[in-house]
């Protein structure tokens, strides 16, 4: 059964909720759906089937504000919210417009306030999906009620939220919506072979790979010239990176680009360096690449990783000063060292919510 035209609203916070959201977009296109994407996320994230709705002049999300790819600026969202909510009635008008214009049947939303209130207003169904609601991420900081109470009511407007893995129990984790359904995780495998993609980067074949990952960010501060000190050990580096390729050790490697098959770079690796965000944490449990993690700054869902992770998957904590200094040798010793255990876990969210909004569709036309 075809499913209409459904749209995506995807966060531009990070990559998590973009890598998951084209996921589902891919099954919602198998299904024969029309899909639109409205993001802030870079386009090349999502499959090239999928259309886009115009970008009318404003971010459709604040998420976050940060320096780089470790710390966050709390006052500086606190500062973006205040002034989007000064617009948020004509913005969420507008937005509807927008929908109205592309024959939008339904609307799904990950996870930005703004959808689901131009989604009321456009008389349209309406779900969610997170880990995490921005409410419950802004309620740890000071100064954020009359943000929390934008996006709350915001929030109540979705038909339900489709719950994923790594979430937090706490009650205030989802208190905005009045219908929560829990779906597997939404994660993606390797379609190209390690040997594959290390032959096309000129890696070793029995190197041990470790891929320094920040959610499209800089990690400011960190030392590349001292990870020539691990010779045992192969870097590669994502960009953005302030290095010029002469500039570098023997056993780093830069990218110049993000990849676009970013999991299978992931899987050709023996370890990833990172901060915990779902995307990063999902691909990693679905390929079995090792994980060596860092704090992020207060961002509460980093808790709830930083707790699962180890349990689900080989994964070590390796303080920040650690890894900006790049004395990463004797924590990926101990890490490569230690028994892998590892947890199997659904990945088939991706499908099981493209088939849940077909039914919501099938039922608001009936």
């Amino acid at each position: 059964m075809t499913v209409g035209t459904v749209a995506l609203a995807v966060s531009g916070h990070g990559f998590g909720h973009a890598v998951r959201c084209a996921e589902i977009a891919r099954a919602l296109l198998e299904r024969g759906a029309r899909v639109k994407i409205r993001t802030d996320a870079p386009s090349w994230l999502f499959p090239p089937a999928a259309e886009y709705l115009a970008r009318p002049g404003w971010p459709l999300d604040v998420g976050v504000a940060q320096h780089d790819g470790l710390d966050l600026d709390v006052d500086e969202t606190r500062r973006r919210w205040h002034a989007f909510a000064r617009a948020f009635d004509a913005r969420a008008q507008a937005e509807a417009a927008l929908l109205g214009d592309h024959a939008v049947d339904v609307v799904l939303g990950d996870i930005p306030p703004l959808a689901f209130a131009a989604a009321a207003r456009a008389g349209l169904p309406a779900v969610a999906l997170g880990n995490f609601s921005w409410d419950w991420i802004y309620a740890a900081w000071p100064d954020f009620d009359q943000v929390i109470d934008v996006v709350r009511a915001a929030y109540a407007h979705a038909d339900v939220l489709y719950r994923l893995p790594f979430h937090s129990t706490t009650a205030d984790t989802f208190a905005a919506f009045g219908s929560i359904k829990d779906v597997p995780l939404i994660a993606r495998r390797a379609v190209r072979s390690r040997c594959e993609v290390r032959a096309e980067m000129g890696l070793a074949g029995q190197a041990r790979v470790v891929l320094l990952s920040f959610g499209g960010f800089a990690a400011h501060g960190l030392d590349i010239p001292a990870l020539g000190a691990w010779t045992d050990y192969t870097f590669v580096v994502t960009p953005p990176v302030a290095l010029n390729a002469a500039e570098l050790p023997a056993n780093v490697v830069a990218l110049d680009h993000s990849p676009a098959d970013y999991v299978s770079l992931l899987a050709a690796c023996d370890v990833v360096v990172t901060k915990p965000g779902y995307g990063i944490v999902a691909d990693s449990l679905a390929n079995r690449v090792a994980v060596l993690f860092t704090e992020r700054g207060p961002f509460r869902e980093y808790d709830v990783l930083a707790e699962q992770l180890p349990r689900l998957g080989h994964a070590q904590y390796i303080p920040r000063d650690e890894l900006l200094a790049g004395h990463l040798g004797p924590r990926l010793d101990a890490l490569l060292g230690a028994d892998a255990v590892w947890t199997d876990l659904p990945i088939n969210g991706a499908e099981v919510v493209a088939a849940r909004v077909s039914e919501l569709h099938a039922t608001a036309r009936g």
